[in-house]
């Protein structure tokens, strides 16, 4: 839909629901008949509105008054919009002390709202029982404020208090683009309006026919209910009156405690989707820093604008209506799809919390066992990403025109960061072969320095690859002449940066690999200043400021000893045990490679001891003094035999 045609749609609703609520007040200020005629002779006099009846009688046994054939319909708005009921019913009519009016109840039948050639809405069996209605007699429509007005209008309405309203049936039908699609709503039913809440709202069964190029889409819904309704918190953000020195207080509201779709299906030529239900919870709104009823007026008042003030209009608002709303959960529970090349799919859970302009706290999945024909099929327990933080609003906006103006932005400022990643019993499977799984994966990020985390932890659990896929043919002989078809795996490590020292700790490093080895790791630099981490193009800049402190390094053997030497015994037709020694023994000439005769001197012993036996082999660099980083690589690129004695290496194993 063009900008231009969303424009004039807003108009015409806004202006519309504007004016239908102008024509209120005479209803609180008659006895029910003079009232129910001053109501239809006011909204008929009105420029917008043409307004009439066929009879009008009163039963005063009952007090009940019911009117025949009621017909409103839109004068001057570009879309036609016309209302009609058969009968409707007015009984236990009473004016209220404030101007206002209330009734037993309010019923009609064979009722119809008609918005020009794009849709129609039928109801049948109208109730309202218990109604009390203010007075609407203070209210004043504005033409250059539309939006406003109808948000004053929708204040005074949100007084009133119903036990509830129920509808029997109702039914729609939409065009668009050439298309006409049916809808049936079922029942619609509400319960408790009082002082702005609504408790309780339902509807349903839900279906929809809607045609396509390609063939009729379906959808149904066997139930829709909604929980907790807050009227005013919403309009405490409409009201331009209600921003405390036009200022907005950004504080969260509750608007909606909880709405559920029961039992929703689509059907579309070829595929289905079910879904057992889709929930949203706790949605709430809040102030922006400035109102944005301007817009709206603006609109409404000047629907033919030039592009240029439309877009000077949308820039001072656009962040404020990203920052409106919230929700504190969106979830969409058991899900199966069906389609030609789907051989299955379900997903038990799909849920998105705490998501709004600031940030979302997580989206995931659970339960989750698709597959897809001759291509293989992926699972998992659980799959999460959260923890994410926005920018400001105004702070993206400011940059896009400043882009758009040719002006540099720094992108920093605007990167979202982000907190955790999760994922338990994942699995991909092809052709009836496990490639790969892990029980439990998860990292974590924290304490950010603007984009960049100064906390990073990772842990890995039950990691499971087929080592059948390494594409390398020698690297695969290699391994399968160790005895590995598969790699199973732990593995973590822990970096944190801490700003008193200014240093980065590399901690809990552990790899372990089953039938292999385990190797821990952990060490510390410093010299690294938070200006450096704050701007990145300053990170090589600082690299010679950068020590190392101290490092240790164990590996564990776990039998890749054994079946290295058991490998190479074979090729070579010795025994394993004879070949072990002969290697233990040639030690020491083949480290002469070094041309450290010192270093030779620790490591020669430590390596032979973890071979002839298995055990742990640890290094340790504790130098006296830290040492530059730079230092440490220029001695590697160019006097690698140094090394060691620049980092004050110690060697030992333990059997």
């Amino acid at each position: 839909m063009s900008r231009s045609s969303l424009r004039h749609r807003l108009l015409a609703v806004g202006v519309s629901a504007a004016a239908m609520t102008a024509s209120l007040p005479a209803l609180a200020e008659e006895p029910v008949e003079t009232a129910i005629r001053g109501w239809v002779a006011a909204l008929d006099a009105s420029p917008n509105w043409v307004a009439g009846f066929a009879e009008l009688s009163y039963d005063e046994s009952q007090r009940a008054a019911t009117i025949r054939n009621l017909t409103i319909r839109s004068e001057t708005l570009a879309t036609k919009i016309e209302i009609s009921f058969g009968t409707l019913g007015v009984t236990g009519y009473a004016e209220t002390s404030d101007g206002g009016f209330k009734a037993i109840e309010l019923s009609a039948d064979d009722s119809k709202i008609v918005v020009g050639d794009i849709a129609d809405v039928k109801m049948r069996d109208i109730r309202v029982d218990n109604l009390s209605v203010p007075s609407f007699a203070n209210f004043v429509f504005d033409p250059a404020r539309a939006f406003t007005s109808v948000v004053k209008g929708l204040s005074i309405a949100a007084k009133t208090s119903i036990d509830s309203i129920r509808i029997g049936h109702v039914e729609s039908t939409q065009s668009a683009e050439g298309q006409t699609s049916k809808a049936s709503y079922g029942s619609y039913e509400l319960k408790g309006m009082a002082d702005g809440k609504i408790d309780q709202v339902t509807l349903g069964p839900v279906s929809q026919e809607m045609p396509s190029p390609d063939g009729l889409v379906t959808f149904k819904v066997d139930k829709i209910e909604a929980r907790k309704y807050d009227l005013d918190a919403l309009i405490a953000v409409l009201d331009p009156d209600r921003f405390v020195g036009g200022v907005g207080d950004g504080k969260w509201r509750d608007v909606l405690g909880l709405e559920v779709y029961s039992n929703f299906a689509v059907d579309v030529p070829g595929a289905s989707v079910r879904v057992g239900s889709f929930e949203a919870e706790n949605l709430r709104v809040r102030q922006p820093k400035r109102s944005f009823s301007e817009l709206f007026d603006t609109l409404f008042a000047k629907p033919d604008m030039s592009e240029d003030d439309m877009a000077q209009l949308a820039r001072d608002h656009i962040a404020g209506l990203f920052s409106v709303v919230g929700v504190g959960a969106l979830r969409m529970n058991d899900l199966d799809i069906t389609a030609p090349e789907v051989e299955r799919f379900h997903l038990g859970d799909f849920h998105i919390n705490d998501f709004s302009s600031d940030g979302i706290g997580e989206i995931g999945l659970s339960d989750l066992d698709a597959a897809v024909q001759d291509k293989g099929s992926i699972g998992a327990e659980r799959l999460a990403i959260g923890g994410f933080k926005f920018p400001d609003p105004d702070l993206l906006v400011q940059a896009i025109y400043a882009s758009e103006r040719g002006i540099d932005v720094n992108p920093l400022p605007l990167v979202p960061t982000f907190g955790f990643a999760e994922a338990i019993n994942f699995d991909v499977t092809q052709s009836g072969k496990k490639l790969g799984s892990v029980d439990r994966a998860r990292t974590d990020l924290s304490d950010y320095i603007g984009p960049v985390p100064t906390k990073i932890v990772t842990d890995i659990r039950g990691l499971d690859l087929d080592l059948s896929q390494i594409e390398d043919r020698r690297a695969r002989e290699m391994i399968r002449g160790l005895g590995y078809d598969r790699l199973m795996a732990d593995y973590g490590f822990k970096i944190a940066w801490r700003e008193a020292d200014e240093s980065v700790t590399i901690d809990s490093f552990r790899l372990a690999i089953k039938d292999m080895a385990t190797v821990t790791m952990d060490a510390t630099l410093t010299g690294l200043t938070r200006r450096a981490i704050e701007d990145p193009k300053a990170l090589e800049a600082a690299l010679p400021s950068l020590l190392f402190t101290r490092g240790k390094l164990a590996i564990e053997d776990k039998s890749i000893v054994e079946r290295a030497v058991g490998m190479q015994a074979k090729k070579m037709n010795v025994e394993p045990d004879k070949f072990r020694q002969q290697i233990a023994g040639a030690l020491p000439l083949f480290l002469m490679v070094l041309k450290n005769p010192g270093f030779q001197a620790k490591l020669a012993p430590a390596l032979q001891a973890f071979i002839k036996a298995p055990g742990t082999m640890t290094i340790t660099a504790a130098p006296a003094t830290p040492i530059p980083v730079l230092q440490l690589i220029d001695a590697a690129e160019n006097t690698p035999q140094k090394l060691p004695d620049l980092l004050q290496v110690e060697i030992k194993t333990t059997p």
